[in-house]
């Protein structure tokens, strides 16, 4: 970790502390009091072990040198000079009669004896050439085993160790027997000896001490535990002094927190219901006001996730709008049976909705979808304008908790005031909407006035023109009620052409674009053709077609482009007898539809145009 992130976690550390002692200082001098007795018995528990250790250490090194120093004296002083007046010096001294011990075997009997009156000393020796008649005389465990390869290498020094010995924990102290020129004599001599080539200064064995601690260890903590409870006694008399000094403080300042806390969090409400009004008034875009409130709710709520409901203006169903902090492709795409319960009662009801746990609770649609998603509990408010529902607005929390009822009326007052701006950004859109639906009918309008003075005007200014004639050669040369007919004829022509654009003004009014939808395209061409069966066989046409497919399209429109084009065709051919072709080829995922005659063709300045009504 680098120095400055630890800066931090110590800065952090000191703040956490800080705010410990301040918020809660009984609290705090009960932990500091309680650190600092743990430290004192901490402290107290390891210098009882020290005590121990070191005067179980110091007695043992001290009885160790005795038995040395007694062997010593018995070898030099003793056996020395009864073996110049006769007496044996045998390890089986007991079955001889004036006979004494040898120097380990007086050892051996003299550490028996001293544990027999002293039951916390126990001595043993061993070697790793033990003599025959020894039996249990070679090392036994590991300590005894690594006794011996330590003090062959520094016989000077001590070999011990603190462990369990019988279940006891004891001190095990070793030390090495070396041979001194006597004794080298007699090793080297004695016909049972293992080995014959000993020499002066050589380790013949281990001499092993073993002194369990626990009568020494309860002396030891018997004497420290009297001062220890003194100073916890005073420490506890201290402690309930401030406790009575702080009691009466801590009780009013838990009350002017608790006013200070109200405050402040009714203060922080006011301040986000302004700025969520304030951002979602901004814009009168339907989005950017589902992305303000999401945004300003999760500032108000980190941590948890939101949906919003909006009801359709036309249908009068709640549609998914727009999430934050869940997956809105898996929300939006999931197929609803129906309204959830929860959405659909708190738009009847008109009030809030809540559900603790989503995944028991029977209101819930789709509980699978809340569990991967990771939420657990459910809060749903109606957003309400001018007294309708136009929306619902939900909260979910990612741990299972009641939410309490400043919350919820919290988050019903964003909802009052999501849903004034929403339903405003909605008129907005469908005002829009209608703009543009009112221009695009004007637009197509202007273009069916197009078609439609091409297609009627002239035909009715050739019969303008003839009506004109017959009443300009043959008036008054025929009948009067020849007289009065072409002035019929005349008159109708008059007004027809008044009526045609009385109705291409009135037409621009409006109309609505029909929705495209699967149409066969082979019956609309047998349609189309059923109507110009007449005139196809005036003019003895030949019209043929490839199997034409189903599509998605306006049957209408479809309908009309074929009575125009081969309409066209069977009234501008060169003479011929006119022969029209509906060609069909698919084309990746379209289909392309070609319509091919013999005739005169269409004049270019008009190609473009052909489809602008369309």
């Amino acid at each position: 970790m680098k120095r400055g992130k630890i800066g931090d976690v110590i800065a952090k550390a000191c703040a956490v502390l800080v705010g410990l002692n301040y918020k809660h200082t009984i609290l705090a001098l009960a932990v500091m009091f309680g650190g600092a007795a743990a430290v004192t018995l901490w402290h107290v528990s390891n210098l009882s072990s020290r005590l121990v250790e070191a005067g179980a250490l110091q007695g043992t090194a001290l009885y160790a040198e005795s038995v040395k120093e007694l062997r010593l004296f018995y070898n030099t002083q003793v056996v020395e000079r009864v073996k110049e007046n006769g007496i044996e010096v045998t390890h089986d001294y007991q079955t001889k009669p004036g006979a004494i011990p040898i120097p380990a075997t007086f050892s051996i009997e003299f550490g028996k004896h001293i544990s027999k009156r002293i039951p916390t000393m126990r001595l043993r020796m061993y070697s790793d050439h033990p003599f025959p008649f020894r039996k249990d005389g070679g090392p036994l465990d590991d300590f005894q085993r690594e006794a011996l390869h330590r003090l062959r290498q520094q016989p000077d020094r001590p070999f011990y160790r603190f462990e369990d010995y019988q279940g006891l924990p004891s001190l095990r102290y070793a030390t090495a027997v070396t041979l001194g020129a006597g004794c080298v004599a007699c090793h080297n001599s004695h016909p049972a000896s293992p080995k014959t080539d000993w020499k002066v200064g050589d380790v013949r064995g281990v001499q092993e001490i073993v002194r369990p601690l626990d009568e020494l260890t309860v002396r030891t903590q018997a004497g420290l535990h009297g001062t220890f409870f003194l100073l916890a006694t005073m420490g506890c008399v201290g402690l309930g002094g401030f406790a009575l000094v702080f009691g009466k403080l801590h009780r009013n300042s838990v009350q002017l927190r608790e006013q200070v806390t109200a405050l402040a969090a009714a203060q922080r409400r006011l301040r986000s219901i302004y700025d969520v009004n304030s951002a979602i008034n901004s814009t009168l875009d339907l989005r950017s006001v589902l992305d303000l409130l999401m945004e300003n709710i999760l500032i108000f709520f980190p941590g948890m996730a939101v949906q919003i409901w909006l009801v359709n203006l036309e249908s009068g169903k709640p549609e998914r709008a727009a999430c934050r902090n869940i997956d809105e492709t898996e929300w939006k795409a999931r197929k609803l049976t129906k309204t959830p319960d929860l959405v659909e009662e708190a738009l009847i009801k008109k009030a809030p909705v809540y559900a603790r746990n989503v995944e028991s609770d029977p209101r819930v649609l789709d509980p699978e979808f809340y569990r991967r998603q990771g939420v657990a509990s459910y809060l749903g408010v109606p957003m309400i304008a001018k007294g309708e529902a136009v929306g619902h607005l939900v909260l979910l929390a990612r741990e299972e908790c009641s939410f309490g009822d400043q919350e919820v009326e919290f988050f019903s007052t964003l909802a009052g005031h999501a849903a004034a701006a929403i339903h405003n950004s909605q008129l907005f859109e469908e005002g829009t909407r209608r703009q543009a639906e009112l221009a695009r009918s004007n637009t197509e309008l202007q273009q069916f006035a197009y078609v439609a003075s091409h297609d009627l005007q002239e035909p009715l200014r050739m019969i303008t023109g003839y009506t004109n004639l017959l009443s300009k050669r043959y008036k008054g040369k025929l009948d009067d009620a020849a007289d009065e007919f072409i002035g019929f004829a005349v008159d109708g022509a008059h007004r027809m052409r008044v009526l045609i654009n009385d109705l291409l003004t009135y037409s621009r009014v409006g109309t609505q674009g029909k929705k495209f939808a699967p149409m066969d395209c082979e019956l609309i061409l047998s349609q189309t053709l059923a109507g110009l069966q007449v005139a196809i066989q005036e003019c003895a046409a030949r019209v043929t077609h490839d199997p034409l497919p189903v599509v998605n399209g306006d049957d209408i429109q479809l309908g009309q482009l074929f009575q125009n084009l081969i309409g066209n065709a069977l009234k501008y051919h060169n003479g011929n007898a006119p022969t029209v072709h509906i060609g069909c080829q698919r084309r990746d995922d379209d289909w392309m539809i070609s319509i091919c005659d013999n005739g005169i063709g269409i004049d270019r300045r008009f190609t473009e145009k052909i489809f602008v009504i369309f």
